[in-house]
């Protein structure tokens, strides 16, 4: 036994040397850096929206919400539940914070699906199609649950006007066809920069000028777009807006002149900017394939 002890000793002392001690801590510390630096780095660029047990991410579309469950004793029984109960109080809360999505002007998704029994039962769907992406234990013997979905695709095909429907291709390709033998460097997005204007981020928001003229609504936009990447992108950070893929190499960017409708939510553009807007014929290809963004603060 005491040989056995020694040569224990003699490995571990082998193990952990100062030089590898020196590489533990390196490392352990670098990646504590890493995760800071990428913290910092979210901040005042993704526009998200954080509540008591969750966020809505209205850059990527995603929803992140939180369950918490802790066994009442330490019985065998009890200790299997916990995970599921905890995955059972995140579900909650994903449904939540989906129902509290304002849809447009004042309606919310909760106020709609009151009304219609299949976007309720598309709303719990979501929460148990919702991913695991984090699960943490305590000493106390209770679970932290933490889990994420997405509002794209089947939850914004039935909560999206019906009113936003699929647009024929053949006439809007062949004006921009047309257009674009007459402009070298088309269009190929939309930017609003919204910043200081309190925008507050909606599923289905409108753009509108000074005067009234609808410029992004249910009329431009095809409903399989808008229900794949969602009818635009928020983002709280210039720079970042301008490298998304979304809105292509040359984006139209358009300054925000103030905010309107029953809830804030209805963008006013210039009229100078909507005449723009108006002679910019590619407009109907990059409006109907919802390539919009808009930055605010």
């Amino acid at each position: 036994m005491r040989i056995i002890n020694r040569h224990l000793q003699k490995f571990c002392r082998r193990l952990f040397t100062p030089s590898l001690l020196f590489i533990f801590i390196f490392l352990f510390c670098f990646q504590i850096s890493i995760s800071t630096a990428a913290q910092k780095s979210d901040k005042g660029t993704h526009c998200i929206t954080r509540l008591e047990h969750g966020l809505i991410n209205w850059t990527t579309g995603n929803i992140l919400a939180t369950g918490r469950a802790s066994a009442k004793n330490k019985t065998q029984t009890s200790l299997k539940s916990v995970p599921g109960s905890a995955r059972a109080d995140a579900n909650r809360h994903v449904i939540n914070i989906l129902k509290q999505l304002i849809i447009s002007d004042s309606l919310t998704v909760g106020e709609y699906a009151s009304r219609n029994d299949v976007v309720l039962a598309e709303i719990e769907k979501t929460a148990r199609d919702a991913v695991s992406i984090q699960q943490y234990y305590t000493s106390a013997l209770a679970v932290e649950l933490t889990v994420q979905t997405s509002i794209l695709g089947g939850f914004l095909q039935l909560v999206l006007p019906e009113k936003i429907k699929q647009i024929s291709q053949i006439n809007l390709e062949e004006l921009e066809e047309n257009h674009n033998r007459r402009k070298k460097n088309p269009y190929t997005g939309l930017i609003i920069d919204a910043r200081k204007l309190k925008v507050k981020p909606v599923l289905n928001p409108v753009i509108i000028s000074e005067k009234g003229h609808d410029i992004y609504s249910s009329t431009f936009i095809s409903r399989e777009f808008a229900v794949q990447n969602g009818v635009c992108r928020y983002y709280c950070n210039m720079d970042l807006a301008l490298k998304d893929d979304r809105i292509g190499k040359n984006p139209l960017i358009i300054k925000g002149l103030r905010i309107a409708g029953e809830e804030n939510t209805a963008l006013v553009i210039s009229m100078p900017d909507f005449s723009l807007l108006e002679k910019t014929t590619e407009r109907h290809t990059f409006l109907k394939e919802c390539r919009v963004i808009i930055v605010k603060d």
